[in-house]
């Protein structure tokens, strides 16, 4: 996979009335009330906020928070944009924000209810958990949440390495067709709590560009 560091814009956050078609419409009541389990109440937008635009241009997002450092890749299975955040207090693990888009021209593409089931499937290997699936209305749309807890070792490359808990906020949001998006937080599980807040205002902030942003 080539990596490329993308021009990022700082824009200033401008409403949008678009929105997207309702995923799952028998969860739709239950999802006007749904929220990730104590989540900050959802804010409203601040004049000159700053706006993360990815080069692909597939969506816009604010930013976490100052000092998150924006990068995108792309592969095989299109653009992916990841945020790099602060370390753990051990220095081992470093918070990162992922945004992927999928569609049925990424490599190994999956339906949504197969990738979700896949995503949260256990795995002894590195005993991996999974919560249920809650849904949350976000502007993008009808999300499916959850999270995941495994544990790897670091670092992973040769040589001496030490086990860690990882902790990831996951999002499963349809845009379109069988199109979606993933929207993954991880961080060390010491410290997940302090980024709660950060990946429920990402979702909330996240506009989808043009129909199926490629």
């Amino acid at each position: 996979m080539s990596a490329r560091t993308s021009l990022f814009l700082l824009i200033l956050l401008a409403p949008s009335g678009a929105r997207a078609e309702d995923w799952l419409q028998s969860a739709e009541n239950a999802a006007r009330s749904a929220a990730v389990p104590g989540e900050a109440s959802p804010e409203k937008p601040k004049p000159g906020r700053q706006v993360l635009a990815p080069a692909s241009r597939f969506f816009l997002a604010d930013l976490p928070s100052v000092g998150w450092r924006p990068n995108e890749e792309e592969g095989a299975s299109g653009s992916v944009v990841r945020v790099f955040g602060p370390d753990d207090p051990s220095g081992r693990f470093r918070a990162v924000l992922s945004v992927r888009l999928v569609d049925r021209d990424s490599a190994g593409f999956q339906p949504v209810k197969r990738a979700i089931d896949a995503m949260r499937a256990a795995d002894s290997a590195v005993a991996r958990s999974a919560t249920s699936v809650r849904p949350l209305r976000v502007p993008a749309g009808l999300a499916r949440t959850f999270e995941v807890v495994e544990t790897r070792r670091l670092p992973a490359e040769e040589g001496p390495s030490t086990p860690i808990e990882i902790h990831h906020y996951v999002a499963v949001i349809p845009h379109g067709g069988e199109a979606y998006f993933v929207v993954r937080l991880a961080t060390a599980r010491a410290n997940y709590l302090d980024f709660r807040d950060d990946f429920v205002r990402f979702l909330r902030s996240l506009r989808p560009l043009g129909a199926t942003g490629r």
